[in-house]
């Protein structure tokens, strides 16, 4: 599984990350949501996930990722149990699956993907190292 994450900039400190490859099912691109210091036990602020078997660009993302910025800045609170989004978020062409653990990544806990994701400086520097290490990997020989 390959993750990568970034600090989303805003008056709440989150974390979006995205998860590509088997582990996080191999017919979706998944992003997450994340307080910046979740605590073990935890589920996710918000997931969504491309459609079965629709292949995301790096433009399609990097579209994507900026909505999502704007909407966290927007809707991102912290409340006495933690944080939480104050509104429901839907994205053009992606599912929607709320806070908690989806069940097709149930063995993803956020607070382990998160310390093994790779970090990046933004959003636009997650699409390049994403979509940079796929043209990579379908460049090298097998």
């Amino acid at each position: 599984m390959t993750s990568f994450k970034y600090l989303i900039s805003g008056e709440q400190r989150f974390v979006a990350v995205v998860l590509a490859g088997e582990a996080a099912a191999d017919t979706r691109l998944w992003i997450c949501l994340v307080p910046d210091n979740p605590t073990v036990g935890s589920g996710w602020v918000g997931c969504w996930s491309s459609g079965t078997g629709k292949t995301e660009t790096a433009y399609s993302l990097g579209r994507l990722l900026k909505e999502l910025n704007a909407e966290v800045a927007r809707v991102g609170r912290t409340g006495p149990f933690g944080a939480y989004l104050d509104d429901h978020l839907f994205f053009d062409g992606w599912d929607a699956w709320g806070s908690g653990i989806p069940a097709p990544i149930s063995n993803l806990a956020p607070v382990d993907v998160l310390a093994r994701a790779e970090g990046c400086r933004s959003s636009d520097d997650l699409v390049s190292r994403l979509f940079g290490r796929e043209k990579q990997t379908a460049d090298s020989p097998e």
